[in-house]
């Protein structure tokens, strides 16, 4: 028995020594260092960039709708297919004669809110005459006076108005006859045409005009302002030339406030 315990430990130890051998003859593999890693590229600073300028478009204004009254307006501007389309103008209707002798008999109530001109009576005295609204001046070319009338209080003043002719005697002369100092203007006239037909139509007294017969005699009118220059009725002539339209000032028809006493 001691001598199987004694081979035993040889045993053991003849094992023991044969491995720690071979462990000691294997090369030592050489240690591997860590791989190492790339390097990154050396980076330049970046460069100041400049904020880029914004270009705005143009702000278009809206356009200017246009509001139909019915599909027939919308027919009128567009097309079939919406496409914008030029409407012919619509040729007025023709007027017959009669029509247009009432269109220029018209004119002058529409056209004329003062007037001036020269008036030649029958027996061929000469007037100059101011008229605006209700007020009508009245000048005869043979002496200075003036005859102010006001159709609204129907009164009639004759006046003085020129220091060298009248002298201290400037001012009122007196009240006259409202009737007998009245003298029919042209637009009183034509308010009593009731019946006229055309005779011809060409320049008269420098104006385009009609001739027309009428229930007063034969009329000269312009057919652009409806205004009478010329009446002849039977034996008489009446003149009125030398128009202007829309020109009188009231001072043209008032006395001058120097003139009135307080």
């Amino acid at each position: 028995m001691r001598y199987k315990y004694v081979a035993l430990c040889i045993l053991i130890l003849f094992v023991v020594g044969c491995t720690s051998e071979e462990i000691a003859l294997e090369p030592s593999q050489p240690v591997q260092p860590p791989p190492s890693q790339p390097e990154a590229p050396a980076t330049e600073p970046p460069e100041e960039t400049q904020p880029e300028e914004t270009i705005e478009d143009p702000v278009e204004e809206p356009e200017e709708e246009i509001h139909y009254d019915d599909e027939e307006d919308i027919g009128a501007e567009l097309g079939d297919d919406g496409a914008e389309e030029i409407v012919p103008e619509v040729e007025q209707p023709l007027l017959s004669e009669e029509e247009e002798i009432q269109k220029i008999l018209g004119l002058a109530e529409k056209k004329i809110h003062s007037y001036y001109y020269k008036y030649k009576t029958p027996l061929g005295k000469m007037y100059n005459i101011y008229v605006k609204d209700n007020k009508i001046r009245i000048g005869s070319l043979s002496d200075d006076n003036k005859i102010y009338i006001d159709t609204e209080k129907q009164t009639a003043e004759e006046w003085c108005i020129s220091h060298s002719r009248c002298g201290r005697e400037t001012g009122k002369i007196g009240d006259l006859d409202y009737n007998e100092a009245y003298l029919d203007t042209p637009i009183d006239w034509l308010a009593r045409i009731t019946d006229s037909s055309k005779i011809d139509e060409g320049f008269y007294y420098g104006k385009q005009s009609w001739k027309l017969d009428t229930n007063i005699g034969e009329v000269v009118i312009d057919s652009n302002f409806g205004f009478i220059y010329s009446i002849k009725s039977g034996e008489k002539d009446y003149t009125f030339s030398d128009a202007s339209f829309n020109t009188v000032k009231d001072d043209d028809v008032n006395v001058p406030e120097y003139l009135i006493e307080d």
